[in-house]
Parts: C-alpha cells; structure tokens; sequence
C-alpha cells in the first residue's frame, strides 16, 4: 500500500473515531499499534479530530500554498549514530542514512573522518579505541586500517553487562559540541 493509500487510510478510521467520540491521544495509539512504523504524528492526528469536530467531512489533503517542503523526516523513524568522545567531550558524531547499514567499507570511511577530527580537537595525543564487537569492527579491513594508523584497540569480551552500548541521553557533553547534528529545511 502507498503511502499515500496508507494516510488516506488512516483519515478515514479518525473520521470514524471521531464520529465515535473517542479521544485523539486515543485515536493516535490505537493507530500505531496498527500501522506503526507508517502511523501519522500525534499532531496530525489532532488536527484531523479537530478537522472532523468543526463538521468537514472531507478525508482528502487540501492543497497547500506557499513553498514546498524539500526536507522532511518521517515520524517513528529511528537514525543510526556513531559517536566518538574522550573524557574531555565529544568528538565526532556521524549519523547513518535511513535505510543503510554499517560494513567494514562504511566504517573504515568513518575513522577516516574520527582522525581528521582527532588531529583538529586532540593533536598529538596517542589513539586507545574501545568498541563493541560488530562484524564492522573485527572485519580484516578494519584491523588494517587501525594498525596502519597506529591506534590501539582495546579488547572486548562478548558481552558484558558492565560495558553496555551508550545511550544517547548519557551523552550530556554532546549537548553543547558542533558536532551535534542539526535538522534543517533546504
């Protein structure tokens, strides 16, 4: 089903919710747990409630004016980062494109941008990397390319409990760093 079927859809079963007195927060969870990934935004759904509560029975998007969006982010989407930081802060965050993955090829791409940064933010100071386990990280091209730049990699069990992949909201000092992403419209 097109998104567009899909959205068309989902004004149709708010119509009906609407006409059923059910809340929006209502309408919107029942919505997600039944198209989830390509469910509408909360605010979305409002605005459709409201829609239907002023009396329009139209489920068709109006036409819009003015300047069209060339940038948008799809709701429910989750972005892939990788993060390097030292204990002075962060250094370099880089985010993947909705839809790809991490190989060696990507990652070896990657340190290459970690030690541009490294010599802008941390000059002359010795490279001790620890990571997790992932095929990207103990592929042959990686382990190359770590001892052809000098950097140790410390060594990593399986898994351990204690050394637990970061979260993003752990990452206070990346707050306030340029290398933050930014969203914007183009």
């Amino acid at each position: 089903m097109a998104d567009n079927d899909v959205s068309f859809c989902q004004r149709a079963v708010i119509e009906f919710l609407v006409k059923e007195e059910i809340p929006a927060a209502d309408i919107h969870h029942r919505l997600q747990r039944v198209y989830r990934d390509v469910c509408m935004g909360a605010s979305s759904v409002r605005r459709w409630v409201k829609h239907f509560k002023d009396g329009n029975t139209s489920i068709q998007d109006q036409p819009s004016s003015g300047r069209p969006r060339t940038a948008s982010t799809e709701p429910n989407k989750k972005i892939m980062g990788t993060v390097f930081w030292d204990a002075e802060g962060c250094i370099l965050i880089e985010f993947l494109e909705p839809g790809k993955t991490i190989n060696a090829a990507r990652y070896d791409h990657t340190l290459l941008k970690l030690r541009r940064a490294l010599r802008d933010k941390r000059p002359r100071r010795k490279v001790i990397l620890q990571h997790d386990n992932a095929r990207s990280h103990t592929a042959r091209l990686t382990l190359e390319k770590f001892e052809n730049m000098g950097w140790e990699v410390l060594p990593r069990p399986p898994y351990s409990r204690d050394l637990a992949p970061s979260d993003y909201k752990s990452l206070w000092f990346c707050e306030e760093s340029d290398a933050r992403p930014t969203l914007r419209d183009e």
